[in-house]
């Protein structure tokens, strides 16, 4: 027999609310009212099968359902991607790392020397670029060797760094 949402409800015994969550479980849909105003349509023989297989399951989906819903999540994601709505996290870290290379040599070999040469005609002195080469440099190499276990031992407490008072009056 075909049926509304709330037909099924009062036959199985069961409010909408659960229905909807079965239908989000993989309930079977005979067909979606698409539209407002539309309802959807259950087949009561399909219906009371698929709440038998779940009984008999212990509400644990088979492996056909589980295949189903692995199939559908893969095409939703494929979708979002299509969308531009998520990103693959190795296309993520590619592009990050092109970043990264990028900001490094213009880090090392623009800006020391563009720095020391501004202040060469500004202040009408010789600056020697390495001055300012070397401290980036060593900024990087300790980006370079950041383990992330590091900031685990800190929030633990496990740190012998000194507190924002000590580096407040260093600062004053």
């Amino acid at each position: 027999m075909r049926v509304t949402k709330a037909q099924l409800a009062d036959f199985v015994g069961r409010d909408e609310r659960t229905l909807t969550r079965w239908q989000n479980e993989g309930m079977p849909v005979l067909e979606f009212g698409l539209g407002r105003g539309n309802e959807n349509e259950y087949d009561t023989v399909t219906v009371i099968g698929w709440i038998v297989d779940r009984a008999l399951n212990n509400g644990k989906e088979s492996a056909k359902e589980r295949l189903d819903r692995i199939r559908g999540d893969r095409e939703e994601l494929a979708y979002a991607k299509d969308l531009e709505e998520v990103v693959v996290a190795d296309e993520l870290l590619g592009r990050f790392e092109a970043m990264i290379v990028a900001a490094k040599g213009e880090l090392l070999n623009t800006l020391p020397d563009q720095i020391a040469t501004d202040l060469s005609a500004r202040y009408n002195i010789d600056i020697d670029e390495t001055l300012i080469r070397d401290p980036i440099d060593q900024v990087l190499r300790n980006m370079a060797n950041y383990d992330p276990d590091d900031d685990l031992e800190s929030a633990n407490g496990d740190t012998d760094q000194r507190g924002d008072a000590e580096e407040a009056d260093d600062y004053s």
